[in-house]
């Protein structure tokens, strides 16, 4: 339930994430940022920047992908399930992290976005998310988001998030997340999408490339890294299926 670009065009889209800490501390920190940097890929997609719109009613979708930093020392897979359900949709993230020399993590929990368009081309939209870890300390994060949405032109979309993430269980605070992201539809199969965005205290940018491979099925790469080399690269590549129920 991530963003969902070039594919979300429904009646709700106006126009269509002082001593040592031990590996284990430092695996519930690098999850739990796992964990927050996919609830704002569950959004539409492994993008960070969420639009304002949700599913058609009677759709669902899956969501399959998978990170990797450059140099392999932290993996990350997410699968996420979505349906329409009334006036939201209703998703499910599950995450599996693993990091070089201090384990692996899940984390899952439920997810609820609502949407509106206010005009043509300007939307609107909400979504809460929330989840759990599986081992200790059983950290617990949780996600508000509100996005917005420009059809800019036919082919051009600007999106807008301003968040927060709730973190209770661990020692870290609570932090503001923001960011914003253009998407240009460059072909009927093509679409490329450029963000900037800052969560859990960084600043991070984005560049990706989305490819149609049926009116349903999509295939996602980009790659994201720290501005200023603060966090390293890293690469993503994703599927999207969305199909009537």
């Amino acid at each position: 339930m991530a963003m969902r670009y070039g594919q979300r065009r429904t009646a709700n889209h106006p126009g269509r994430h002082g001593a040592r800490p031990s590996p284990s501390a430092w695996l519930g920190v690098l999850g739990g940022l796992c964990w927050v940097t996919s609830q704002a890929h569950a959004a539409g997609g492994h993008h960070a920047v969420d639009d304002a719109a949700i599913l058609a009613p009677g759709q669902c979708e899956m969501e399959v992908w998978a990170d990797r930093e450059r140099h392999g020392s932290r993996t990350l897979f997410h699968a996420g399930p979505a349906c329409r359900v009334g006036p939201v949709e209703v998703g499910l993230n599950a995450d599996r992290f693993h990091e070089t020399g201090a384990g692996s993590a899940t984390f899952a929990g439920p997810q609820v976005k609502w949407a509106h368009a206010v005009t043509d081309t300007v939307g609107v939209g909400v979504l809460a998310a929330t989840g759990w870890r599986d081992r200790s300390p059983r950290v617990r994060s949780s996600l508000w988001l509100i996005a917005g949405t420009w059809q800019a032109h036919e082919n051009l979309a600007v999106h807008v998030n301003l968040g927060k993430d709730f973190h209770r269980g661990g020692e870290r605070p609570d932090t503001r997340r923001a960011g914003a992201a253009v998407e240009w539809a460059a072909t009927p199969a093509w679409s490329f999408v450029a963000e900037r965005f800052r969560e859990s205290d960084t600043n991070l940018w984005r560049l990706g490339a989305r490819y149609a491979l049926s009116e349903g099925t999509s295939l996602d790469l980009s790659q994201a890294r720290g501005l200023h080399g603060g966090a390293p690269p890293w690469w993503t590549l994703g599927v999207t299926w969305a199909f009537d129920r």
